[in-house]
């Protein structure tokens, strides 16, 4: 099955691709739906109106596979230039390691069976087979910083440095490997309190994860909640915690840190440790 998710942000433009995607389908006789998001209504306090959408489609995408059947993932586009883009992206916001690159497979069953290939890759063996396709005219955008790496960073060191992209995605595979290990070992602790990913944590486990796991665990249930938090909110949130600060609130990406003695919580508008 195919699913068009129609943000409804593009006018015009974005009801074209719509009906192109349906043609698509019809001609190729694979089952189609078409399921409209309302970004601008469903968008969360402080948060941009790109990470919304981003949202609003893998909730659409994810509740068809539940509703198609047990077993059913969802295959994404994505592909290597993605990866070598958001490893970019992530050194720019000084994330990189913390952030990792664009999983091939998802723990909520979305692959991306196309990340070990170039766009050009994809773009050539379409035109071989005369399979038609649209581009959003959106990625232009160059106010946007994703649409500066597409368009011009990325390029000028590919062609500076033959392969830039391909290394890239590979580093980028890396840090998420790395991250996969550093995710399993924050599971194992939480599973041994019994706390859940979202919190509350008992306070001696996350500070027992030690700097870089008791990061990645409030980088993980801050983005749970659609929160993505700085690197130097990240830190001085571990440090405190990590000093011992008690009590402790402040915001977080959005959302509300606190935590006293025994416990640590992180919770969206105001919050009392």
């Amino acid at each position: 099955m195919a699913i068009h998710v129609q943000h409804g942000l593009r006018g015009r433009t974005g009801d074209e691709d719509a009906r192109f995607c349906a043609r698509l389908a019809a001609g190729l006789d694979v089952p189609f739906c078409f399921w409209p998001v309302d970004v601008a209504t469903g968008r969360r306090k402080g948060e941009s109106l790109e990470a919304a959408a981003r949202r609003l489609r893998y909730e659409a995408l994810l509740a068809l596979a539940a509703q198609t059947g047990a077993g059913t993932v969802v295959a994404t586009g994505h592909t290597l230039d993605d990866q070598a883009e958001t490893v970019l992206l992530n050194l720019h916001r000084r994330a990189g390691r913390t952030r990792g690159g664009i999983r091939s497979r998802r723990r909520d069953g979305v692959v991306r069976p196309l990340l070990p290939f170039t766009r050009a890759e994809i773009r050539a063996f379409l035109a071989l087979r005369n399979v038609p396709w649209r581009e959003d005219e959106t990625n232009e955008n160059e106010r946007l910083l994703r649409n500066r790496i597409r368009r011009r960073e990325l390029p000028a060191l590919e062609a500076a440095s033959p392969g830039t992209a391909a290394r890239l995605a590979r580093a980028g595979a890396a840090w998420t490997a790395r991250l996969d290990e550093l995710d399993r070992r924050i599971d194992a602790a939480l599973g041994a309190v019994g706390a859940p990913l979202g919190g509350p944590w008992p306070r001696g486990a996350v500070t027992g994860l030690g700097p870089e796991g008791a990061a990645r665990l409030l980088v993980r249930a801050a983005g749970e909640r659609g929160a993505v938090p700085g690197r130097v909110q990240v830190a001085c949130a571990v440090a405190r915690l990590l000093r011992g600060d008690a009590p402790l609130a402040e915001s977080f990406a959005g959302l509300r840190i606190s935590a006293d003695a025994h416990a640590v919580r992180l919770a969206r508008g105001a919050s009392r440790p």
